[in-house]
């Protein structure tokens, strides 16, 4: 059954953290309400998921970054939940064009407690382009298992994006994140047992080097038919 991960619910651009600089962030998911016995067998409520995650700047267009996943899961355990590595670069010769492009390359290595596929690798192409005072970001992941009963079920695909408007205060930038898990491309399933999410969110500029990420995820499927509550702190150094 697709569902979205929960340990990472973050939109990527073509930005990468400063040459030399290292940058944390704390992601922080939890689930509210899933109504339905399939929103519940996908995404798992009142679970909460709190992810560190190190980044540093190789070079300009370069960055390197490793996460360490925790979680209370629905057992009532706080564990930890597994790690993953992550390359990720933005195409310089693209900034002169009208989409940017950029990718993510990520290898997830979690426990089987906390994930059903607990080893995969995830390909991210990203596309970025920029209207006046507004941001649109396309993130197309796909996804192996290699553990789990999705390993011979082909490559997943989690297309994700977000339309910012920038500084509709000097300090606040909203904005509209998707986020979705059609399943696996040879065979995918019904519409309804896919998972889309719409998240309403709230990007505060407070200070250069402060990232702010608050935002609301409804369902828009009975496989995802709930609420989910998200946020973002990071700091670049």
């Amino acid at each position: 059954m697709a569902a979205i991960d929960f340990y990472e619910i973050q939109i990527y651009t073509v930005d990468t953290a400063p040459k030399g600089h290292l940058t944390l962030e704390l992601h922080s998911n939890s689930v509210t309400t899933a109504t339905g016995q399939l929103a519940h067998d996908a995404i798992n409520p009142y679970q909460i998921h709190e992810t560190l995650e190190a980044t540093y700047g190789i070079f300009e267009h370069l960055e390197v970054g490793q996460y360490l996943a925790t979680a209370k899961l629905s057992n009532g355990n706080y564990e930890y939940a597994g790690a993953r590595t992550k390359i990720h670069f933005g195409i310089s010769q693209s900034e002169r064009w009208p989409i940017e492009l950029g990718g993510n390359i990520e290898l997830e290595y979690m426990r089987f407690a906390a994930e059903e596929n607990p080893l995969g690798l995830e390909l991210r192409p990203i596309l970025e382009s920029h209207l006046r005072r507004f941001d649109i970001v396309a993130n197309l992941a796909l996804e192996k298992p290699f553990r789990g009963p999705g390993t011979h079920q082909g490559v997943q695909f989690d297309p994700s994006g977000e339309v910012v408007y920038n500084h509709l205060l000097s300090w606040l930038s909203p904005a509209v994140e998707y986020y979705g898990d059609m399943g696996a491309l040879e065979h995918l399933p019904s519409i309804q047992t896919q998972q889309h999410f719409i998240v309403p969110t709230l990007n505060l500029e407070l200070d250069p080097r402060l990232e702010v990420n608050l935002g609301v995820g409804f369902g828009l499927t009975r496989a995802s038919n709930g609420v989910f509550l998200k946020s973002i702190l990071g700091w670049t150094f």
